[in-house]
């Protein structure tokens, strides 16, 4: 069932021990989701993934009523994520500081994403304390647009959703897709090599760095030649004499 299901992903350069502290704050957010719907709920591990360093919890309801909370807890852990990138931070409401405390880890080498099935929100950026008054600037850490990205397919997961992590040519760093499930055989013909990826593009604004690609439409698998084909190119230049006496007599005339 998806609707149980809520992630929270590291992207970028992740170090031990922004790893350590990005899975405390998620076990805080975890326990004040639950608490906020008063449901009684565990929290287990459903996906550990290292390419892009993601963790998604599953809720297993503890009793009948815990059971009908569910869809809304996961709704309310995307719902808050928005509200603190607004800069909406109420410290009376122990769900919305719990997600701001954990954005205390983002940067741009390392964005925080809360995720679920449907959609994410992306911190590029510690969220806007609620004396600071930063809400436009908050809510310009991203933008999102429809485009095509080219990179290396170096990962493919579909534990609980179908996923694939790019290597992004341009600035090195990985970029998490989400394609139709459709696009499974794509997929596996694509590991490994270089492809295009269309859909729709979360980016840093300040950069301009692809984080995020989602409804994928096309998967387009780049032809990258040869290894030796540039060998090929040897004597494409016909000339009675050898190659190394016209460049010295070019270097000559000079």
């Amino acid at each position: 069932m998806a609707d149980d299901l809520v992630t929270l992903r590291l992207d970028g350069e992740v170090t031990i021990v922004k790893l350590s502290a990005a899975l405390d704050g998620f076990c805080a957010v975890l326990a004040a989701l639950h608490e906020n719907r008063g449901a009684n709920v565990r929290w287990v591990l459903a996906g550990l993934d290292y390419g892009s360093a993601a963790a998604t919890a599953e809720a297993v309801p503890l009793d009948s009523d815990a059971e009908r909370h569910i869809p809304a807890m996961c709704d309310d852990y995307l719902q808050a994520a928005r509200q603190v990138a607004r800069g909406d931070i109420d410290p009376g409401r122990p769900l919305l500081r719990a997600v701001r405390e954990l954005t205390e880890i983002a940067d741009e080498s390392t964005p925080v994403v809360f995720e679920t099935v449907d959609d994410e929100v992306i911190f590029v950026a510690p969220a806007a304390s609620p004396a600071s008054g930063s809400q436009v600037e908050q809510q310009q850490q991203t933008t999102k647009s429809l485009g095509a990205v080219r990179g290396r397919v170096e990962m493919v997961s579909q534990r609980t959703t179908l996923r694939f992590s790019i290597y992004e040519l341009v600035y090195d760093k990985v970029v998490t897709c989400f394609p139709h499930p459709d696009h499974k055989d794509v997929m596996r013909e694509a590991w490994g090599r270089v492809a295009d990826v269309t859909g729709t593009i979360t980016r840093d604004v300040a950069t301009g760095r692809p984080i995020s690609i989602r409804q994928v439409t096309r998967v387009d698998v780049v032809d990258e030649g040869e290894p030796d084909g540039y060998l090929k190119a040897r004597g494409a230049l016909k000339a009675v004499e050898p190659a190394e006496h016209v460049v010295r007599q070019i270097r000559d005339a000079g």
